[in-house]
């Protein structure tokens, strides 16, 4: 009976609120929204930058340039979670206008913990200025309001049920692009994989003409293969290289001094035609054991860029850059080199 009554209330208070939202439409002149109720971008073509900020002062600027968008202009941007915030500019909808009695909690909420969202066009213009608070008891509606305005309504996206919030992202690591290795193989100069622990198995990969590859033990005390170079092995590693996406940053890990410590399994470096070089190091993190044999394998490794940033990264993605010295020869091992 209890659940029933409070239904029942809350169908009436979203009818109430619908109708409220219906006559304030209907209030306005034109066929248009009234300008508090629009915060919906037509166009993402028109948007050109995007500004956040938290009332704790942390900000966040995502800019378009040219095929991507950077991160406080300092790094690339994730592009899914670019997509995602404008996927939400477009598609925002006042899904009703609440009651009186219910807009102070709203408005304390966009007070204390509201994000500022600034949508800026071409020549710097602004779009759009309005606040992100909190979500419905329901998680379902987000409440919003537009700078300038008085009125907060409740918001979501018609098809998608959940808050929008955690859309606006602010957080360095939740915005950064994750992407480790995104390369053209035919304009990598070279490679060297150098297992610390496993001295004969590292080698150094040239290019030495237009489609000419030459591999070469890493370290002066292994002897150079006699065997003919496989063909086509050395193109087919480099392929490997073209999306390596790490599975997130590990900036805040507690532990990390302690892991740049100890010896890497692996230290790749790669060289780009442009003289750009990335170079990448590797810890084992995680290892699980199989059914069938009980032998050890690798998960996940901790990975670390030149540039300091601490990643996470799953075997199965990378997995495929692990390869021995001999791995390029005729009858040479196929196989992985050992974690």
């Amino acid at each position: 009976m209890k659940r029933t009554l409070l239904l029942a209330a809350l169908f009436i208070a979203l009818g109430a609120g619908a109708f409220y939202a219906l006559i304030y439409k209907k209030s306005q002149t034109g066929t248009s929204v009234s300008w508090d109720m629009d915060f919906a971008i037509e166009n993402t073509n028109d948007v050109q930058k995007i500004f956040l900020a938290d009332r704790n002062g942390t900000t966040a600027t995502i800019e378009r340039k040219g095929d991507h968008w950077m991160y406080n202009g300092r790094y690339k941007a994730r592009p899914t979670a670019v997509s995602t915030l404008l996927e939400t500019l477009t598609q925002l909808t006042v899904w009703y206008i609440p009651t009186k009695a219910s807009q102070p909690v709203m408005v304390k909420s966009l007070a204390t913990e509201g994000i500022k969202v600034v949508i800026y066009g071409k020549d710097n213009k602004v779009l759009k200025t309005y606040y992100v608070g909190g979500v419905t008891p329901d998680e379902r509606g987000t409440y919003m309001i537009m700078e300038n305005s008085e009125q907060p309504f409740v918001m979501h996206i018609p098809s998608f049920i959940g808050q929008l919030r955690v859309r606006y992202l602010l957080k360095e690591d939740d915005w950064r692009d994750r992407t480790i290795f995104s390369e053209d193989f035919e304009k990598i100069k070279s490679v060297s994989v150098e297992y610390p622990q496993q001295k004969s198995e590292s080698f150094v990969l040239n290019k030495t003409g237009k489609a000419d590859y030459a591999v070469h033990p890493f370290y002066s005390t292994t002897p150079p293969s006699k065997l003919p170079q496989r063909k086509g092995a050395a193109e087919a590693y480099l392929t490997q290289f073209s999306s390596l996406v790490s599975e997130g940053f590990e900036t805040e890990y507690f532990q990390r001094d302690s892991v740049r410590q100890l010896v890497p399994f692996a230290l790749v470096s790669l060289q780009r035609d442009n003289g750009e070089e990335r170079k990448v190091r590797f810890w084992v993190q995680e290892i699980e054991y199989r059914r069938d044999n009980n032998k050890p394998y690798v998960v996940r490794y901790f990975a670390e860029t030149e540039d300091n940033s601490f990643y996470l990264v799953q075997d199965h993605v990378f997995g495929p850059i692990f390869r021995s010295y001999s791995y390029f020869f005729e009858q040479g091992d196929k196989r992985r080199v050992p974690n």
